[in-house]
């Protein structure tokens, strides 16, 4: 169980999908390295238990979460709701589950409302993320992220309590990686042993391609491949959320280019 008792100031304001604004490149920074969406490789991660979050999961400053449980269940039900899960003692317990997820299965889906994001869950073995919650002076659980089979969702502000640091600048970072896996609008690169996911979707210009789309090139890019990106932004996650999603580091606002360094094909944003 990790306690979580956090200050509004360690709240860290992210949104995983940021619009990805970007003037126009160099053109010859496109000679070298053109641009486009993708992830990058993250220093070590600190591991230490989650720091204390005051979270405000349903707006009402008298609910928060005051402790959270990562438990390997399995789900009974799931209505519009709330999912019902086995406790470890056996018994059933339903989970609120209403509010805003962000949900990853071969594309990333960010901000989605509950009553879509129910369709990605089934009945079934689930490693569940459970927090307890205390509203008119009665206890409630929520749900506060799912993993099951190839589908990963957790509420933002799961991000928010599992943040090791949060690096940003406004020139911009080009860390590399390899390329592990493709999806219909990210890509996770990994190094040392440790996994980047960013977004992909928009338009892109290819260099000597004209516009194009992650879908249009994302032949292009193969497995095994070496990738660098430019990025403005930077979020390691602890090794708690790892642990759970295998995701370590979140790449987000993007400049300069996308080149994968096996190839040559390179994005830059349109």
């Amino acid at each position: 169980m990790i306690d979580a008792n956090p200050s509004k100031n360690s709240y860290i304001m992210i949104y995983l999908m940021n619009a990805l604004r970007i003037g126009k490149p160099n053109p010859k920074l496109i000679a070298i390295v053109s641009a486009a969406v993708i992830i990058a490789v993250m220093l070590a991660t600190t591991s230490a238990y989650a720091s204390p979050a005051n979270l405000d999961i349903m707006a009402r400053e008298s609910e928060t979460v005051r402790s959270l449980d990562i438990l390997e269940t399995k789900i009974v039900s799931v209505n519009n709701s709330s999912i019902t899960i086995i406790s470890e003692g056996g018994e059933e317990i339903s989970l609120l589950a209403m509010g805003k997820w962000i949900i990853i299965s071969d594309e990333i889906i960010p901000k989605t409302k509950w009553i879509d994001a129910m369709n990605y869950v089934k009945e079934g073995e689930a490693t569940v993320v459970m927090g307890t919650i205390t509203r008119d002076n009665e206890t409630h659980y929520i749900c506060l992220g799912l993993k099951q089979e190839e589908v990963m969702m957790f509420r933002p502000v799961l991000l928010k309590v599992y943040a090791a640091s949060h690096r940003h600048t406004k020139t911009y970072m080009g860390p590399r990686g390899e390329l592990v896996e493709k999806g219909k609008n990210y890509m996770i690169l990994e190094r040392d042993g440790r996994r980047v996911i960013a977004s992909t979707r928009g338009k892109w210009i290819k260099a000597g391609g004209g516009e194009v789309t992650w879908s249009d090139v994302a032949d292009e890019f193969h497995v095994g491949d070496t990738i660098r990106l430019f990025c403005h932004n930077i979020l390691v996650m602890k090794k708690e959320f790892s642990d759970i999603f295998g995701i370590d580091v979140f790449i987000w606002g993007y400049s300069g280019a996308i080149i994968d360094l096996t190839s040559g094909t390179t994005l830059s944003r349109v």
